[in-house]
C-alpha cells in the first residue's frame, strides 16, 4: 500500500489484505482498487462495495500459481457475471485456448501468469493472448495511409493475419485486374487515370465488414478519398522517418513517383500535411521488425477503442 501511494497508482487486494475501504482512505484520489473473490457471495459483496473498482473471480481453472484453491469452474464464473455491476476479471489457469470460454461466461477481461511463461517466450505468448481476445472484437475497416516505403503492405498483412480478417492492397488489386503494373499505368494512361481506379477500389472495400487496407502513398491526399475512408472506417498513419524510407527504397524501380532522393523528400514533406489528418498515428523508427510494428499498430487501434472513440 505504501509503495502504491508513493507511485501514485492503485492496488489489487485479496481476502487476507487490507479491505478495499481502508485502501481507498490511504491511496491518492482516483487510484484504482481491485478485489479478489472466490465465491459468489464474496463477489456480490465486492460489487456493492463503493471502494472497489473491479472484481476478480477465480481460480476459474486449476492453476499452478493458485495451488491453495480448487478450481471454481466456468459455470460459477457465469453465475457471478450474471449479477455484475462492475468490471469482472477472470483469474486462474487461463490459456489462449480458454479465453473464449471465460469471455462467453461474461468476464470482461482475464488476468494471466502461467500462460505467459511457456518456453520463456513472453512476447510471443502475450501476442497470442492479445490476438485471441482481439479477434472477438474485430476493428472494422482499418485504412493504412502514409508515404511509400513505410511498410503499409508488410505490416498491414501481418495485422490482418493476426486478427483473422481480410487484407487488401489497393495497388496490388489494381495491378491484378488491369494486368499492368502501377508504373505501367502511370506511363500509359497517366496519374489521373490511376487515381480514378484507386478511388473505385477504395469504395469497393465497403463490401468487407472487417479488413486491413493498404492504400497508395498518394491516396490520402485526395479529399474525396479521405471522405470515403472516414465513412468506411479509420485511417491509420504509419509515420516513418524519410531517411528510413530512402534506405528501404534504394535501388528499387517500381515506384513511379520516386525519381530521386531530393524529389522524393520534397514529395514526402508535401504529403505529410495530409497524412497528419488521419485520426490514428503510429510512429515508427524504421528499425522495428514487422511483428513489432504490428504490435504498435494494434495497440494504437485498440487503445483508441478503449477510450470510447468510435472506429
Amino acid at each position: 500500500m505504501d509503495v502504491a501511494r508513493l507511485a501514485g497508482t492503485g492496488v489489487h487486494v485479496g481476502d487476507e489484505d487490507l479491505p478495499a475501504s481502508v485502501a481507498r482512505s490511504l491511496l491518492l484520489p482516483g487510484a484504482p482498487i481491485g478485489v479478489s473473490t472466490h465465491d459468489a457471495g464474496a463477489a456480490r459483496s465486492a460489487f456493492s462495495d463503493p471502494a472497489c473498482d473491479y472484481v476478480a473471480f477465480g481460480p476459474v481453472f486449476e492453476s499452478p500459481t493458485k495451488t491453495g484453491r480448487a478450481a471454481r469452474g466456468v459455470e460459477a464464473l457465469a453465475l457471478v457475471a450474471r449479477d455484475r455491476t462492475k468490471p469482472l476479471v477472470a483469474v486462474g489457469g487461463i490459456t489462449p485456448e480458454r479465453l473464449d470460454a471465460v469471455f462467453d461466461a461474461g468476464a470482461d477481461s482475464a488476468a494471466v501468469v502461467g500462460a505467459l511463461a511457456p518456453e520463456a517466450h513472453l512476447e510471443e505468448n502475450a501476442r497470442r493472448l492479445l490476438d485471441r481476445a482481439r479477434r472477438r472484437d474485430p476493428p472494422g475497416r482499418i485504412f493504412l495511409v502514409g508515404f511509400m516505403g513505410t511498410g503499409k503492405t508488410a505490416v498491414g498483412r501481418r495485422v490482418a493475419d493476426r486478427l483473422g480478417i481480410p487484407f487488401v492492397d489497393l495497388d496490388t488489386e489494381i495491378e491484378r485486374t488491369s494486368g499492368l503494373t502501377v508504373r505501367a499505368i502511370f506511363e500509359t494512361s497517366g496519374e489521373a487515370a490511376f487515381r480514378e481506379r484507386e478511388a473505385a477500389f477504395l469504395e469497393g472495400t465497403g463490401a468487407l465488414p472487417n479488413a486491413v487496407v493498404s492504400t497508395g502513398g498518394g491516396s490520402y491526399v485526395s479529399e474525396s478519398n479521405r471522405r470515403t475512408i472516414a465513412a468506411l472506417g479509420t485511417a491509420v498513419h504509419l509515420d516513418v522517418p524519410f531517411d528510413a524510407v530512402r534506405r528501404r527504397l534504394a535501388g528499387k524501380t517500381d515506384r513511379p513517383l520516386f525519381v530521386n532522393d531530393a524529389q522524393a523528400a520534397a514529395l514526402s514533406a508535401e504529403r505529410e500535411t495530409f497524412y497528419r489528418m488521419a485520426p490514428v498515428r503510429v510512429s515508427l523508427t524504421g528499425t522495428e521488425s514487422i511483428e513489432e510494428s504490428a504490435d504498435k499498430l494494434l495497440s494504437a487501434v485498440y487503445d483508441r477503442r478503449e477510450l470510447g472513440v468510435s472506429l
